[in-house]
């Protein structure tokens, strides 16, 4: 025994000392390599996650500032709403992608993030602008409408000689507001409205001096071009809001291409400055590798030669007596043949012998247990317990798939008449018969069927929509009474038939096994309620 122990220590301490021999190298080694090896991971990364995503985000964000600063000009000249809607909505796009774009590296992230909120803003006050100003520059073409109108009336005008001058007057005056259109600047066209109203004053001068014949038509004419001057929604009062607009639509538009052109910058600026940084740090880090070279070197070749000595003593003394118990194990083979394995009365050796001891007794009791939990005796298929545990986990797995699961509870009709005709041996043929006929009738191999209890059969049916399982259940119905067995004491027909009752679980639904469970049960007992040999779905 003494010998024995001392096999046993020695055998032990052996192995323990390598271990903790190979332990420390592995230490010492680590530690020396850690902080430089860390340093050129550091370098590695920032170049792959900050420097090359920086010139690459740079590259990108130019090419949507040039696509930024174009749909800018576009949206500022748009002469339909069609064409300012679709520039508007491509800016919120650029935006949108611009901002989507991996920045996280700079520093100024949140600053630029808060640079494209503004850009945004900006671009949505010029985008009401240009709506305004399309809205003014309609009302203004309906107002020349009436002007060209009021021409065609003041031609059509037919009166007495004295009041030719008047209308060389009114048509004049027509000429000049027609003028208006083409003012592009609000000081010209306070000139012009004061122009006017000298021009109105001495056409309502000129009037007044006409006779009482012609006067009521002329007047009506004087009455309209004044509502369309100077009424609150006028001529004038839509040229001056629409060259208002249009100056500070200028304006926004200038400032929104300005704050793209220095939100560029300021990237591209940061991309030089993150890869001048890591560049930087890179040839610190080479120069201090290149010193430690040679140390290393010798140190790693040391470490080598002692880790083979402390291999080559160990292969032969344990690891190769190992490795062929290994081999046994999961061969499952026996050990009493191969002296190699006792060829040193160590633990080696009573871990060989226990595990010839008990893996023939491991693998019978397993197979054994696996039979008898998961099977049926009579009919071969699984059983309550491999049902209901397979249940839960079919429930767990179609919510977390989010898929589709139906389950099938059916019911032998009749049998208890059945075994009183027939007897209990013909009942277990029955069952049989009807469990294999389940078994061919669902082929896939996610699908269970299980004996639920007595003459109840229960169908698991994973990713299988309501439709489906009521095809299925109708198929397993007619199997069944496919089969011709005969059965005189059924008030339903002269042969063994089934009743089906079908319940799912959808993808989204929240409801446990129990209650799926619980469904199928009231399915099936409508299914019996309702004349049996049919099929019921809840």
């Amino acid at each position: 025994m003494s010998l024995f122990s001392k096999r046993y220590y020695s055998s032990a301490r052996l192995l323990f000392a390598s271990l903790m021999l190979i332990l420390l190298l592995f230490i010492l080694l680590s530690l020396l390599f850690y902080h430089r090896l860390q340093q050129a991971q550091q370098i590695v990364s920032n170049v792959a996650e900050q420097a090359v995503p920086a010139v690459l985000e740079a590259s990108q964000v130019h090419d949507k500032v040039k696509e930024l600063n174009l749909q800018s000009e576009l949206l500022r000249d748009a002469i339909s709403q069609a064409a300012r809607a679709r520039a508007s909505q491509q800016i919120s796009q650029i935006i949108v992608q611009i901002s989507s774009l991996d920045h996280q590296q700079y520093v100024q992230h949140q600053y630029q993030q808060q640079r494209l909120k503004l850009i945004a803003d900006e671009a949505r006050s010029l985008d009401m602008l240009i709506a305004e100003r399309l809205v003014l520059q309609q009302r203004s073409r309906q107002w020349l409408t009436t002007l060209s109108e009021l021409q065609q009336q003041s031609q059509q005008f037919t009166s007495s000689s004295a009041s030719q001058p008047w209308l060389l007057h009114f048509s004049g005056l027509l000429r000049h507001v027609t003028a208006l259109y083409s003012i592009d600047r609000l000081y010209n066209l306070r000139q012009s409205r004061n122009e006017l109203e000298n021009l109105l004053t001495s056409n309502q001068q000129m009037l007044n001096q006409l006779s009482q014949a012609g006067q009521p038509a002329a007047t009506a004419l004087a009455d309209q071009l004044n509502t369309a001057l100077l009424s609150e929604r006028g001529i004038l009062a839509l040229r001056e809001a629409e060259l208002s607009n249009i100056a500070r639509a200028t304006g926004k538009a200038n400032f929104l291409r300005s704050l793209v052109t220095d939100y560029a910058s300021e990237t591209e600026l940061n991309a030089y400055q993150s890869a001048a940084s890591l560049m930087q740090l890179s040839q610190q880090s080479s120069r201090a590798l290149q010193q430690q070279n040679q140390f290393s070197f010798a140190l790693a070749i040391a470490a080598i030669m002692l880790l083979l000595a402390i291999m080559f003593y160990t292969q032969k003394r344990v690891i190769k007596r190992l490795k062929l118990l290994n081999e046994k194990v999961l061969a499952g083979s026996g050990f009493d043949g191969d002296e190699r394995l006792f060829a040193s009365n160590d633990e080696i050796a009573d871990i060989a012998r226990s595990f010839d001891q008990y893996s023939n007794t491991v693998a019978a009791q397993q197979t054994a247990l696996e039979r008898q939990s998961l099977t049926d005796g009579l009919t071969g298929i699984a059983n309550r317990r491999h049902f209901d545990s397979h249940l839960g986990s079919a429930v767990a797995m179609a919510k977390r798939m989010k898929q589709p699961l139906a389950l099938i509870l059916l019911d032998v009709d009749h049998f208890k008449a059945y075994n009183d005709s027939y007897g209990h041996l013909a009942g277990d043929d029955t069952l049989k018969a009807i469990a294999r006929t389940l078994a061919e009738t669902l082929q896939r191999q996610i699908d269970l069927v299980a004996r639920y209890g007595g003459e109840e059969f229960a169908c698991v049916l994973p990713n299988t929509s309501p439709e489906q399982a009521m095809i299925l259940a109708e198929q397993l119905r007619l199997d069944v009474l496919a089969l011709m067995l005969p059965h005189h004491a059924s008030p339903t027909t002269g042969f063994i038939t089934i009743s089906l009752g079908i319940s799912c679980l959808l993808p989204g639904q929240d409801i446990s096994d129990k209650v799926l469970l619980n469904q199928a049960d009231k399915a099936l007992y409508q299914a019996k309620t309702q004349g049996r040999n049919c099929s019921v779905m809840v």
